[in-house]
């Protein structure tokens, strides 16, 4: 005679095996990359640093993630496209990292290491508090920032070639703006995008 099973009973619980639990978590990593992938493949590109001008904020060979926008505020690591720029000397490639400085309608200058920024409509310069920067700023006369223009410097202010010796270039050429969180993690996705 065959034992018969015994219907599960109200309030008893089946048991999941350890093997379902991994196969599981497996399945919702995958998914997890899977959207974290097309997110950054839809919103971002990657760019690889190439020199020292953004020392110690990103280091030569370092890979980090860009959202793809013109809408940058002062302060943020901009991509910029240079394609049309390539008469200036010391532009290789078609893109080049630096930190935006001011927008359309400021006033910029350096007095004594110090970069300061008169806002738009502004009637005072404010002094910028920059962590990031590397070795002093030379000092440069005040720059007012055209309609439709940006002015940025490179975070290794000693080797840097930026607007200090380009001018001022267009808002449209920027390409896009890396965030807060590419930034955190440019050391994972250097190491991962170098597999």
């Amino acid at each position: 005679m065959k034992a018969m099973r015994r219907p599960a009973m109200l309030g008893e619980e089946k048991k999941i095996s350890l093997g379902q639990v991994a196969v599981f978590v497996l399945i919702a990593f995958g998914v997890l990359v899977l959207l974290v992938q097309s997110y950054l493949s839809l919103f971002c590109f990657g760019v690889v640093v190439d020199g020292a001008s953004m020392e110690n904020t990103f280091f030569d060979g370092e890979f980090v993630y860009a959202r793809r926008t013109q809408q940058a505020s002062r302060g943020d690591v901009i991509i910029i496209d240079v394609t049309k720029y390539k008469e200036h000397d010391h532009i290789s490639g078609d893109f080049i990292i630096k930190r935006l400085i001011a927008v359309e309608g400021d006033t910029v200058c350096c007095e004594e290491g110090v970069v300061y920024v008169k806002a738009a409509g502004e009637e005072e310069f404010h002094s910028l508090s920059e962590p990031y920067a590397k070795g002093e700023t030379e000092d440069f006369p005040p720059v007012s920032v055209g309609k439709g223009e940006i002015y940025f410097l490179g975070d290794n202010r000693t080797v840097s070639y930026d607007s200090r010796r380009l001018g001022c270039y267009l808002a449209e050429d920027i390409a896009g703006v890396v965030p807060d969180w590419a930034i955190a993690v440019k050391g994972f996705t250097t190491a991962w995008n170098g597999l």
